[in-house]
């Protein structure tokens, strides 16, 4: 599933946060620091540059308190990089295999078709005790009874529900969210410019590992200067695999990192956010604003080698998101010939369909365009009549199964009535199943 693939899901979704609070009644930061703190308390508001001040006595796993442990780096739950991050001793899950079915889905999307309030957060009494979270896992015997079984299932989603953060409720007494800690979670996941729907403009949580498209606003020179002037001096040059001298931080290298299920989500919000309690502070990597981040993920996605191979199932309507009203019909043949018809406008404003046909060499194929004319609507149609005209050319290229290029060149006859075009394509719809080689 797409997952902003149906708006009205938006509306719909019941956000839930593992977070609580305290009666602290200290005057609320000033809006971009609010926000700062906001991230870094989603990513552990145990923590002392979350706000925090320590565990609570009734948990030892601090991943049973922090947000994205259950909604995903991205906020989508299960809809995102979370999608088969599965339960254990140590941690919850987005909901994988959990008889509770409400969702973990908390991303309000750049429309704003919700926002979050304190309510949200707080779940107060409804929510579980801390001691219920990592306290609650059994795990199965390797010749499990039914009674094994049972108490398995029981404690696997008693250690997902969300934890109860009132100050009368399960966990009154033990350490909860400051008052600023709250009101700043509550701006920051309801700050649309943070939400995953700007960063990326795609996630195909169907491939393994899930795979990211990039907003297509991003400029990889523009993240080139920014990794450069913020990042190089820790995670290393591309020649080097970016590897750095962070410590062996990220294990592997940055490029290594970034191949594992939800690491773009959680690249982006620490790389823009910074880490808790370490020295990547938001202030030490330069405060980078969300057209950095694009930046910068386009960038290093570049770096990464593509083996997808282009199959029948890339065949259907694609559209440039930005251009609405114009957009390509695409088939492709079990032989590898491909079809395009290039629904748009000539420069008077008047409907114009140009149609080809070309052969597709692993993720790309090139399409000679021709227009029409001629021929008549109804009986008096004769294909004698139709004048076929050679119009230019279509260049596309793909890297996945939701998202491609076009560039559509004018040959001279036509160069100085048409421009030439350059879009991004996203589906129209999403195909049942659709694999590259």
């Amino acid at each position: 599933m797409k997952y902003y693939a149906n708006s009205i899901l938006w509306g719909l979704l019941i956000p839930i946060l593992c977070l609580g609070w305290s009666t602290a009644t200290l005057a609320k930061p000033e809006p971009e620091a609010c926000i700062t703190l906001g991230a870094l308390a989603y990513d552990n508001w145990t923590s002392t540059d979350g706000g925090g001040s320590g565990m609570p006595a009734g948990e030892s796993e601090k991943d049973y308190l922090r947000c994205k442990s259950c909604h995903g780096w991205d906020r989508l739950g299960e809809f995102g990089g979370y999608v088969r991050r599965t339960r254990t001793a140590e941690r919850p899950n987005a909901g994988l295999g959990d008889l509770n079915t409400a969702s973990r889905f908390i991303a309000p999307g750049l429309g704003n078709f919700y926002h979050i309030n304190r309510d949200h957060i707080l779940h107060t009494g409804t929510g579980r005790a801390f001691e219920d979270g990592s306290g609650s896992w059994v795990p199965l015997d390797d010749n499990p009874t039914p009674e094994n079984v049972a108490a398995h299932a029981g404690g696997f989603t008693l250690g997902n529900l969300h934890p109860d953060f009132s100050t009368t409720g399960a966990n009154a007494g033990d350490i909860v969210l400051t008052e600023d800690q709250l009101d700043c979670l509550v701006d920051f996941i309801n700050f649309g410019d943070a939400d995953p729907k700007f960063y990326f403009q795609e996630i195909d949580q169907y491939k393994d590992p899930v795979e990211y498209f990039i907003n297509s606003g991003a400029s990889a020179t523009a993240g080139r200067t920014f990794y450069v002037e913020n990042c190089l001096a820790c995670h290393g040059e591309p020649e080097d695999d970016f590897t750095g001298g962070n410590n062996g931080k990220p294990e592997g290298g940055m490029l290594a990192y970034l191949q594992g299920d939800g690491k773009y989500s959680k690249f982006v919000h620490k790389a823009r956010w910074g880490i808790p309690d370490t020295s990547m502070t938001r202030a030490a990597i330069g405060s980078p604003n969300s057209q950095n981040m694009i930046d910068v993920m386009l960038y290093l996605q570049e770096f990464e080698s593509s083996d997808f191979q282009l199959t029948s199932g890339i065949s259907g309507s694609w559209y440039d998101r930005d251009r609405d009203g114009e957009g390509f019909m695409i088939d492709i043949a079990a032989e590898g010939v491909v079809a395009v018809s290039f629904y748009t406008y000539d420069t008077t404003g008047n409907q114009l369909w140009l149609i080809g046909s070309g052969h597709v060499d692993g993720n790309t194929f090139e399409i000679a365009f021709y227009s029409t004319d001629g021929a008549v609507y109804g009986d008096a149609f004769d294909p004698l009549d139709v004048n076929r005209h050679p119009w230019g050319t279509g260049t596309f290229m793909f890297d996945g199964c939701l998202i491609g290029s076009a560039s559509i060149v004018p040959n001279e006859d036509f160069a100085d009535m048409f421009d030439v075009l350059n879009v991004t394509l996203s589906r129209l719809t999403t195909p049942v199943s659709c694999t590259g080689g």
